[in-house]
């Protein structure tokens, strides 16, 4: 039986700017903030039938985006910075989700780590570095 976010309490969010082939993108809300996720699948894989590492770098720099964007109130950011440690192959038949905890805060410039996991085991970790854009005019 496949995994269902939407019984474990995740929601189906717009994904602009996500690649079509990590759609859908899921969120969930908690006492600290929200997570990101997604279902791979084995179009995903890297050949050796485990989570392509550009693809969970793209879903990292993304999801780490979105964390940032809401808490600048939905200005363009965009990303300056985005170191990443893989800690385990991403298994493609298990949910991917992405946490991430902003650590400081400027007026144009903010500093994010991220973990993304899969059934709670860490697979990627990121410490990030986003930019406040002027609003569109």
């Amino acid at each position: 039986m496949s995994f269902d976010p939407a019984t474990e309490g995740w929601e189906q969010t717009d994904a602009w700017g996500l690649p079509e082939f990590l759609r859908p993108m899921w969120m969930r809300a908690d006492a600290t903030g929200f997570s990101c996720g997604f279902q791979p699948g084995p179009a995903l894989n890297n050949g050796r039938g485990v989570i392509h590492g550009g693809i969970l770098a793209t879903y990292m720099d993304h999801s780490l985006g979105r964390t940032v964007r809401e808490a600048v109130g939905r200005v363009p950011i965009a990303t300056i910075q985005l170191d990443l440690h893989y800690l385990a192959p991403g298994d493609v038949n298990q949910f991917v989700t992405v946490k991430g905890d902003i650590t400081r805060q400027t007026r144009s410039i903010v500093f994010i780590r991220g973990m993304l996991t899969q059934n709670g085991k860490p697979v990627l970790s990121a410490n990030g570095i986003w930019k406040v854009l002027s609003p569109r005019g």
